[in-house]
C-alpha cells in the first residue's frame, strides 16, 4: 500500500462494514514563503471511496502479479469477502486473495466478462484485497 493512498474498512461483528474515504495525493505545487522562496508545499487532493471500481489490464497466456485495491481491510476470526468483475474488453481469468490460517491463499474466481465471487475467507487479518488476472482483457474490480 503506498502512503500516498490511506484508507480503512472496518468491519465490526455486529455491524454492517464502515468504509472510510481515502485521501489521495495528485500533484504538490510549490509555494513562495514570506522572502519568496519555495519552500512550503501545496498539495491538491481528491477523495477515493475503498469501495470504488479499480481499472486493471490483464495480458495473455500468463498470470499478472498482483494487483491490489489500496484500501487495508481489518479482518476478524471467521470474516468471508467478496469480488466482483466486469470486462471493458476481453474475458479474463480472476484468481483472488483469501487467507487460511493468517497466510495467503489464491482461490481460482473463474473467466468471464463480468463474474462475482463471495465468501472467500479472510479471518484476523489486516491486508489489501488483492487479483491476479490472465488473458487480454481491460476491466474494472473491487
Amino acid at each position: 500500500m503506498s502512503m500516498a493512498t490511506l484508507a480503512v474498512a472496518v468491519s465490526p461483528s455486529s455491524a454492517a462494514p464502515v468504509v472510510e474515504d481515502a485521501v489521495v495525493i495528485n500533484d504538490p505545487q510549490p509555494l513562495p514563503d514570506e522572502q519568496g522562496g519555495e519552500n512550503e508545499v501545496a498539495v491538491e487532493v481528491t477523495t477515493a471511496s475503498c469501495g470504488d471500481w479499480n481499472r486493471a489490464v490483464g495480458v495473455p497466456l500468463r498470470w499478472s502479479r498482483e494487483l491490489n485495491d489500496g484500501c487495508g481491510l481489518f479482518g476478524r476470526p471467521g470474516l468471508k469477502v467478496g469480488y466482483s468483475w466486469k470486462a471493458e474488453r476481453g474475458r479474463p481469468c480472476i484468481k483472488v486473495k483469501g487467507f487460511v490460517n493468517g497466510r495467503v491463499k489464491w482461490y481460482d474466481a473463474g473467466c468471464g466478462a463480468s463474474g462475482e465471487v463471495r465468501n472467500v475467507p479472510w479471518g484476523n487479518v489486516l491486508a489489501e484485497k488483492g487479483i491476479k488476472v490472465k488473458g487480454a482483457s481491460l476491466f474494472v474490480w473491487r
